[in-house]
C-alpha cells in the first residue's frame, strides 16, 4: 500500500538535514573568524621629566639670589607729601625648559607690615616701572598705576612688561609717594617689616 505520510515525510527530512548542514557550515565559518593574526612592539628605556621654573632676584645687578631676600640694604629717605622716593631691583627668568620657552608672568604684593601700617595704608603710593634712567623718579612709562600700599595688600597686582621671558633680566624700579593732600596728621609715622611677594607664573 502506498504510504501518503511517508511520501511527505522524506522530503522534509532532507529539507532539515539540509538546515542543519546550512547551521554547521556558518558555525564554521564565525568560529574561523577569532582565530587573527597579531604582532607587536615594544618600546623600553624612556625618560620623562618636567621643566624647572626659577625666578632670581638682585638688588644691584650682580649679585643673584632666590627665595628671601632682605631689602634692608635699600635706605628710603622719609616721606614728604608731595614728594617721591624710589629703589630699584632686577628680575631674571632662569627656568630651564627643553622644549617650549618656559615664560613667566610676574605679579607682586605686600604681604606683611608692621608698625603704623593703619595710619599709613592708604597714604602712601606705590607703583612697579621699567627702570628709566632719565626719566623722573628713574620711573619709564611702562609702569603699574600709583595704587596705596593697601590696595597692593589686597591682591597680586601685574607686573609691567609681563611676560619675563625665559634667560631674560629686567631692570625695576619701585617708586613710593604721598599725595599734597596729607598734613602732618601722618607726620612721625613708620611702617616696619614690610615684605613684598614677588610670583612668577608660566604663561601657557
Amino acid at each position: 500500500m502506498f504510504n501518503y505520510l511517508n511520501c511527505f515525510n522524506y522530503p522534509m527530512k532532507k529539507i532539515l538535514t539540509g538546515f542543519l548542514g546550512l547551521f554547521l557550515v556558518i558555525g564554521i565559518v564565525a568560529g574561523a573568524g577569532y582565530a587573527l593574526f597579531s604582532t607587536k612592539v615594544t618600546v623600553t628605556g624612556m625618560v620623562l621629566g618636567t621643566a624647572t621654573p626659577a625666578l632670581e632676584i638682585s638688588l644691584n645687578g650682580g649679585d643673584w639670589a632666590s627665595g628671601t631676600v632682605p631689602f634692608d640694604a635699600v635706605t628710603f629717605a622719609p616721606l614728604l607729601p608731595g614728594e617721591y622716593d624710589w629703589g630699584e631691583f632686577y628680575l631674571r627668568n632662569t627656568s630651564i625648559a627643553t622644549t617650549d620657552p618656559l615664560d613667566l608672568d610676574l605679579t607682586g604684593r605686600l604681604t606683611v607690615a608692621g608698625g603704623d601700617w593703619g595710619t599709613l595704608k592708604d597714604a602712601i603710593q606705590m607703583q612697579i616701572c621699567i627702570y628709566d634712567g632719565a626719566a623722573a623718579n628713574n620711573c619709564g612709562a611702562t609702569a603699574t598705576p600709583l595704587m596705596t600700599l593697601a590696595q597692593w595688600n589686597a591682591e597680586a597686582r601685574n607686573f609691567p612688561d609681563n611676560p619675563l621671558l625665559e634667560t631674560e633680566v629686567t631692570h625695576y624700579a619701585i617708586v613710593f609717594f604721598i599725595d599734597s593732600s596729607y598734613t602732618s596728621t601722618i607726620a612721625g609715622k613708620t611702617i616696619t617689616g614690610i615684605s613684598f611677594e614677588i610670583v612668577g607664573t608660566q604663561v601657557l
